[in-house]
């Protein structure tokens, strides 16, 4: 699959490098083609880099880590989004003394919006990016979730599918506007690493009990 990787930070080439290892067409989008094109060097795996613009009209899916940009304003026209796969994993900035408001609109919903016919699936914004340091074979002894809120019924089994294949346990967490309590979910990961103070690589893992009489 082509994968277009929408900013160079952590998260977007820890993502990359997982799925370049498994296979498949990376192309890194940055702000700066140097910086895209030096991240594609590290990564290897014939992965590519170059402009935002370069790397979303590549990818068959599109990974979006650029929080504050609107993917209409990464490409000349618009409507060459249209029928891509968008995968939004960012979450809003922390606030002084991590008092988080409630989500009232998610980053997800404001790209839906944004470009009409873009297929947008909100997901991995609830792992560290400290999580891909693991080998996927640990991730999968360790259940680590990730979830997936979309409409589009596709685009999310293809999201949860591409999440499998790097050692994650994706769970269906409903329509778009569940990514409005998955951007919540990040927001109490990220008090929790940061002041609970539980460790960088605290995950979501969810399990089902088997009845009590079973346990």
């Amino acid at each position: 699959m082509k994968i277009g990787i929408l900013g160079s930070g952590n998260m977007g080439r820890a993502l990359g490098a997982a799925w370049a290892g498994c296979g498949h067409a990376i192309f890194f989008g940055g702000r700066t083609e140097a910086s895209a094109i030096s991240v594609a060097e590290r990564v290897g795996r014939r992965s590519v880099g170059g402009s935002l613009a370069r790397a979303a009209a590549f990818g068959e899916v599109l990974v979006h880590t650029a929080r504050d940009a609107m993917p209409s304003a990464m490409v000349e026209d618009a409507r060459a989004l249209a029928g891509k796969v968008l995968i939004d994993l960012n979450n809003k900035p922390v606030p002084p003394g991590y008092a988080f408001e409630p989500v009232l609109e998610s980053y997800a919903e404001r790209y839906a919006v944004d470009v009409p016919g873009l297929r947008v699936v909100k997901a991995f914004n609830t792992l560290p990016v400290q999580v891909f340091g693991y080998a996927p074979d640990i991730l999968r002894r360790h259940a680590v979730t990730v979830f997936a809120a979309a409409d589009d019924a596709d685009a999310k089994s293809i999201v949860m599918r591409l999440a499998t294949e790097i050692g994650l346990a994706p769970v269906d967490a409903g329509p778009l506007r569940n990514a409005r309590v998955l951007e919540g979910f990040g927001d109490m990961l990220r008090y929790l690493i940061n002041v609970a103070k539980l460790g960088a690589a605290t995950t979501l893992s969810a399990r089902v009990l088997p009845p009590p009489g079973e346990a």
